[in-house]
């Protein structure tokens, strides 16, 4: 909601006390949407954790994945055999999609990568415009774009015209009508949601006209953060929430509780069976926003989130109480870096020596990760991946970019994490206002140095956050045209510019023999989500 306008909700009016804007209290039941596409390998985290805070207060609602249920009511639509590729795929459709949940299939990359292309191209085939393209970690419009919000008004009014329409029509129509919900809540956490959420928006209005649209989600919080947001969806979207969700709708309500008070997920909603991993996984959150907060063009900055971190004790009792539960594979940590605190509990935590699950995330390059007997630790507790964000070789654009990494460190925990038995997914950015050229070979050279302690790497090529601080001195242009991008293009002060940069990347980097095999083995469109599991 936009500030000063306020929304009557039976009698309740709610002030969001982490935002300027209004919220509401919700006295009766909903249900709560997570749409496509997102990669379809483990349950939305964020729903999970609204659901488990209605739950609590004891509010009805029903949870959806329309995320996998609308992909895999794609992958198995009634699909023509246009050619022998696709002829192949479909023969083999639910082979494909069973070996890709057994852990057998992740000894063999190449045999891995031909079902998941075969499955990745069912969806291409179920498509009935060549105006789309969809996979199954994105989708796009070549009409439309989801950074305009008049295309995505004309993605909800044109919502006959969405891939997933059949399945809106097919598998939600009816539970929608079976419910007396007056509310219907879309999180929208992903660019790659966004035109199907609108479209999913323009669907219900359609077809349900008393009921009232919520949008939530990641996404939304960071539209609603950027300084010139004038919401032109008022139309459409009758409430928008910022930041957590359960916080939010239930901060001034009528249950006397902490405002900070924790809830545990809650994952009663999730068709466990349908998602394609080889195990279940839970993601999970300990923290809001970065604890480190000081990297330069970093979005939480911009975005102003506070750092707030859950006990060590609940999260440890969450744990617990989710592993005798769902009885999980694996817990992803979600958090941008795992805290050292938790880190420090679940290396320590005795009765993790019998784990019953397994756990991955991001966690920040630190002096402590050199210890050979805390990595040691920690991978008796389960840890069997961390994601690590080096970003670069060279430590002097480590420094102006105020990252806190030490190379040297950073050699020590990759070396240490390899004798542990870790995985390392390590990312580097290139292209930043701090690289140059020479910088780039630098961080060439330390990754050849350290190739054999590498398990996955991630090469991305930096986008400027539109409103950091640090886009105000750099000469700047749209990245995306769209009152809702989120990055400008830039130009670079040293002339490393994109095109210099990819083709540094193409013809040094992806083309390099030693380093060909690391960047060949990252799973296509699951990346880090499926890493953990070669």
């Amino acid at each position: 909601m936009i500030e000063g306008i306020e929304i009557k909700i039976r009698k309740l009016y709610i002030k969001n006390f982490s935002s300027n804007y209004y919220v509401m209290v919700i006295e009766t039941n909903m249900i709560l949407i997570f749409p496509p596409v997102v990669k379809p390998c483990e349950p939305p985290g964020g729903l999970a954790l609204l659901s488990g805070a209605l739950k609590k207060h004891n509010i009805e609602h029903h949870v959806y994945d329309a995320n996998i249920e609308g992909l895999l009511f794609l992958i198995h639509s009634d699909i023509k055999p246009e050619s022998s590729w696709t002829k192949r795929a479909l023969s083999h459709r639910q082979e494909n999609i069973e070996a890709l949940k057994n852990y057998s299939l992740y000894k063999n990359l190449d045999r891995y990568k031909q079902k998941l292309f075969d499955i990745n191209k069912l969806l291409n085939s179920a498509l009935l415009s060549k105006r789309f393209k969809l996979t199954l970690a994105d989708f796009k419009d070549e009409k439309l774009s989801p950074v305009k919000s008049k295309d995505l008004l004309l993605a909800s009014e044109n919502f006959k015209e969405n891939p997933f329409y059949d399945y809106f029509e097919a598998c939600l129509k009816q539970r929608i009508q079976a419910s007396e919900s007056e509310y219907v809540g879309i999180s929208l956490c992903y660019l790659s949601q966004a035109l199907t959420a609108f479209a999913l928006a323009g669907w219900v209005k359609h077809n349900f006209k008393n009921k009232k649209l919520i949008f939530g989600g990641g996404l939304i919080s960071t539209w609603m953060s950027m300084p010139d947001f004038n919401n032109p969806f008022l139309g459409l979207v009758d409430i928008f929430v910022k930041g957590e969700g359960e916080r939010a709708i239930l901060s001034a309500s009528k249950v006397k509780e902490n405002y900070l008070s924790r809830y545990t997920p809650n994952f009663d909603f999730v068709p466990w069976d349908s998602y394609i991993a080889p195990g279940r996984i839970i993601p999970f959150s300990t923290s809001r926003g970065c604890y480190w907060r000081k990297c330069k063009f970093c979005p939480e900055k911009a975005e102003k989130t506070q750092y707030t971190p859950v006990k060590i004790s609940e999260v440890l009792n969450d744990l617990r109480s989710l592993s005798g539960k769902y009885k999980q594979d694996y817990v992803h940590f979600i958090d941008n870096a795992i805290a050292p605190a938790l880190m420090n509990a679940l290396a320590k935590n005795k009765s993790q020596n019998k784990r019953p699950f397994s756990w991955y995330g991001f966690a920040r390059i630190r002096k402590e990760l050199q210890n050979l007997d805390y990595l040691k630790a920690l991978r008796r507790s389960g840890c069997i991946m961390l994601n690590l964000g080096l970003e670069s070789g060279d430590q002097a654009v480590l420094d102006k970019m105020e990252k806190g990494i030490d190379l040297d460190v950073a050699s020590n925990v990759l070396k240490a994490c390899k004798k542990a038995g870790i995985k390392t997914y390590v990312y580097l950015l290139f292209g930043t206002p701090q690289e140059t050229e020479a910088s780039a070979e630098k961080t060439l050279a330390y990754v050849l140095r350290h190739a054999p302690f590498i398990d996955f790497m991630n090469l991305a090529i930096f986008n400027l956050p539109k409103f950091s601080e640090e886009a105000s001195y750099l000469r700047v242009t749209q990245f995306y045209e769209g009152d809702l991008s989120l990055y400008y293009n830039f130009r670079h002060p040293h002339g490393w510019d994109r095109k210099n940069v990819r083709e540094f990347l193409f013809k040094k980097f992806k083309k390099n023999r030693l380093l060909a095999p690391i960047v060949l083995k990252n799973p296509p469109f699951f990346t880090s989500n499926h890493a953990m599991f070669f």
